[in-house]
């Protein structure tokens, strides 16, 4: 599967010339880059992306899958840190798509590549346009 990890919330006070909704890449400019690992990996293997994100539940139209811990109540039950051990195991056990210059990101990418060859990629923002094709 692709692991999609999305979360502004960290970056968004990055933001400071642009309003958060130009600042970011928009889903399309994520879909973009999804298609490109699905295209790399296409002949390889069957392809299934999950999102983690603390922004769209709305991925689903693109046939993709997300994570939502807020409806499946995991912080109430298992506790704060458990969305975040989950993420890392999503992100860490497909290939990966993510926001340039995120701790996670750097984590994920690397174990992605170093455990299971597999193929990454990050997605540009800070300003509009930051990673249009």
């Amino acid at each position: 599967y692709i692991s999609i990890h999305i979360w502004y919330g960290d970056f968004s006070q990055q933001c400071e010339e642009f309003p958060v909704d130009q600042c970011f890449a928009p889903l399309s400019v994520i879909a973009c880059r999804v298609s490109k690992v699905q295209e790399e990996l296409r002949t390889r293997k069957g392809i299934e992306a999950t999102m983690t994100s603390d922004k769209w539940s709305d991925v689903r139209a693109l046939g993709w899958m997300w994570v939502d811990y807020a409806a499946e109540q995991t912080e109430v039950i298992y506790g704060k840190w458990h969305p975040v051990l989950l993420d890392a195991i999503i992100q860490s056990n497909g290939t990966f798509v993510d926001t340039r210059g995120s701790t996670t990101s750097t984590l994920a990418n690397r174990r992605v590549q170093s455990w299971h060859d597999g193929a990454t990629r990050l997605i540009r923002w800070g300003w509009p346009g930051a990673d249009d094709h």
